[in-house]
C-alpha cells in the first residue's frame, strides 16, 4: 500500500505558503492554517495579516532551514515561482492544486494487483493534465479506454514534488493502475514494482521534465516511447508560446528565440529534450501537420509522427442561417484565446448580430450584449456539452480566436460537429490548419480583416456554402499500432 500525502509532508518542521490570491482563496481550507506565514511578491501586502498569518516578503525564506521547510505554492505560475524560491535555498515545493487533487483521490485507495509487463503501458504526465478536468485529461481518458479495450493494463504515473536534479529521494509518484488509485510511492519503489513495461507514453510533464528522464534511465521499455505534443513545453518553458501577452512566434511561423531575453534558458530546455528524444528514440506525436512543422524546426533528428487524436465521418449539410446571425465565442474567456478582440466585435456589431459566450467567463470580464451559456467539458457533471449547447442555441458562427498556436483543440471539432461556420486567425495553429483543410470557415490575417467581412452582406451566403459537417466523432486508436 502506498503512502498518504500527510505522511510525506509531515516530515517537515515548518511550512510556508507562497501566495495570497485566488488559489489560496480556492484551496486554503486544505491547509487548516497549519503553516507559519505567507510569502507574496506584492509589497503592498507585506506586514498585513490574512487568516491570522503575517504576509512577508520573499527574502524571509533566506532565514529558514531549507532542508526542513516546505513551501506550498498557491500560484498559477508554479515554475516561475519555484525558480525564484531557488534564490533562497533548496526548499521542497508542492503546489496547492496538487494537494487538492490528491485530497480527493485519497478518499478511495485500492489494493495493488499484479500486472504482467508484456501488456503494461506506463502513462506519465503532470498532475494538472492527468487529473484536472480539462482538454488534456479528456484526451488521456480516451486513450486509457482505448488501451483497456485492446487488453493492455495501464499504470498512470504522476510526479508530485518539484524535482531537484540529483535528489531522487525527494520525489514521490502518485500511481493509479487501470483507473484505480494506489497511493504515493518513492521512485525506487516504483522501479522495483515495474522494472519493465511494454510502452511508455508521456503527456504534458509540466514541471517534471527531469523526472521523465530518471524513469526512462531506470526501467526497460520493450516497445515505443511516445511523447504527445499537447503544448510546446519541449521547445520553450513558455509552453503556449507567449510571454507577457507577446507571442514567441511571428506571422510566418518563425520562432523569435534569438531575440528573447531568456534565450539561454530556452536553449537549455531544447538541448535537454533533444538528448532525451535521441537517446531513447522517442516518437513525437503531433496532432496535425502544423504542430509537426513547428516541432520539426528544433528536432530534425527525431522522428515526429502525425497522429490525429480524433476520428470522424463527414456528411453533406446545408446550414439554415438565422435571419439575425448568431455568433458564439467558445471556450474559456482569456487573453490568449482571443477574448479581447471578441469584445471589440461585440461593441461594434451588437446591433447587427446576436453574440454568445459558451464557456467559463469570470464576472470581471463579462460585458453587455452577450448571452452567457454554461457548458461542461464533454458533459462534465451532467452539464450541457459544447456541441449540445451550440446546437440548442442554433449558433451560426463559432469564433475560435486563439492568439497562441493550438495543438489539440476540442472546441474546433465540437463546433464542426454542431454545423457551425468557424472564424479564426492565422495564429491559431491547428485550428487555422483544420479550417483551411476542411473548408468549414474562414481564416483572417488580422482583426481588421475579420471586421471587414462581418460588415459585408456575404456572411450568410458564406455560411451556407460550407456544405458539410462531421459526425460520429470518437477517439482515435491509431497509436496502438506502436505498442503491438
Amino acid at each position: 500500500m502506498g503512502r498518504y500525502l500527510w505522511e510525506i509532508l509531515g516530515k517537515y518542521t515548518k511550512t510556508v505558503v507562497w501566495g495570497t490570491g485566488v488559489f489560496y482563496t480556492r484551496y486554503g481550507e486544505l491547509l487548516a492554517r497549519q503553516f507559519a506565514y505567507f510569502v507574496d511578491n506584492d509589497e503592498q501586502k507585506w506586514g498585513r495579516f490574512l487568516d491570522g498569518k503575517e504576509i512577508c516578503p520573499p527574502e524571509k525564506l533566506a532565514e529558514e532551514d531549507d532542508k526542513n521547510t516546505l513551501v506550498i505554492v498557491c500560484n498559477h505560475y508554479f515554475e516561475e515561482i519555484s525558480n525564484q524560491i531557488k534564490q533562497y535555498g533548496k526548499f521542497s515545493l508542492i503546489d496547492i492544486v496538487t494537494m487538492g487533487l490528491l485530497h480527493g483521490k485519497e478518499r478511495n485507495v485500492t489494493e495493488q494487483k499484479p500486472m504482467k509487463a508484456d501488456r503494461l503501458v506506463a502513462v506519465y504526465g503532470g498532475i494538472h493534465a492527468m487529473w484536472q478536468t480539462n482538454g488534456s485529461r479528456r484526451f488521456i481518458e480516451g486513450q486509457l479506454s482505448q488501451l483497456h479495450r485492446a487488453n493492455f493494463h495501464t499504470i498512470e504515473v504522476i510526479p508530485l514534488l518539484f524535482y531537484r536534479k540529483g535528489e531522487r529521494d525527494s520525489v514521490y509518484l502518485a500511481l493509479s493502475a487501470d483507473g484505480c488509485y494506489y497511493g504515493i510511492f518513492s521512485v525506487y519503489e516504483f522501479v522495483e514494482m515495474y522494472p519493465k513495461v511494454r510502452g511508455f507514453i508521456i503527456h504534458s510533464p509540466y514541471y517534471s521534465h527531469d523526472m521523465a528522464k530518471v524513469l526512462l534511465d531506470s526501467i526497460v521499455v520493450e516497445k515505443s516511447i511516445l511523447y504527445y505534443i499537447h503544448d510546446f513545453s519541449c521547445i520553450c518553458f513558455y509552453r503556449f508560446l507567449h510571454k507577457n501577452q507577446e507571442m514567441c512566434i511571428d506571422e510566418n511561423g518563425k520562432f523569435c528565440c534569438s531575440s528573447c531575453s531568456e534565450k539561454y534558458r530556452h536553449r537549455k530546455r531544447v538541448d535537454f529534450y533533444r538528448a532525451l528524444f535521441e537517446k531513447y528514440e522517442v516518437l513525437l506525436a503531433a496532432p496535425s501537420a502544423d504542430t509537426k512543422k513547428k516541432a520539426g524546426q528544433f528536432y530534425q533528428n527525431v522522428r515526429i509522427i502525425e497522429l490525429p487524436h480524433l476520428e470522424y465521418e463527414t456528411e453533406k449539410f446545408r446550414k439554415s442561417v438565422n435571419s439575425r446571425i448568431k455568433i458564439a465565442y467558445i471556450g474559456a474567456a482569456s487573453w490568449q484565446k482571443g477574448w479581447e478582440p471578441y469584445v471589440r466585435l461585440v461593441e461594434r456589431f451588437h446591433q447587427k448580430y446576436d453574440f454568445y459566450c459558451m464557456g467559463d467567463c469570470p464576472e470581471h470580464l463579462r460585458i453587455q450584449n452577450v448571452t452567457y451559456v454554461s457548458v461542461g467539458l464533454y458533459g462534465f457533471q451532467g452539464m450541457t456539452s459544447m456541441t449540445e449547447a451550440l446546437t440548442a442555441y442554433d449558433i451560426d458562427i463559432a469564433y475560435i480566436g486563439s492568439l497562441c498556436a493550438e495543438t489539440y483543440n476540442y472546441t474546433y471539432y465540437e463546433a464542426y460537429e454542431a454545423g457551425c461556420f468557424i472564424i479564426t486567425n492565422t495564429k491559431s495553429g491547428n485550428v487555422c490548419a483544420q479550417v483551411k483543410q476542411n473548408g468549414n470557415g474562414l481564416v483572417f490575417s488580422d482583426e481588421d480583416e475579420m471586421t471587414c467581412w462581418l460588415e459585408t452582406e456575404n456572411v450568410g451566403r458564406d455560411i451556407q456554402n460550407m456544405g458539410k459537417k462531421i459526425k460520429n466523432v470518437r477517439d482515435s486508436g491509431k497509436f496502438l499500432s506502436y505498442l503491438e
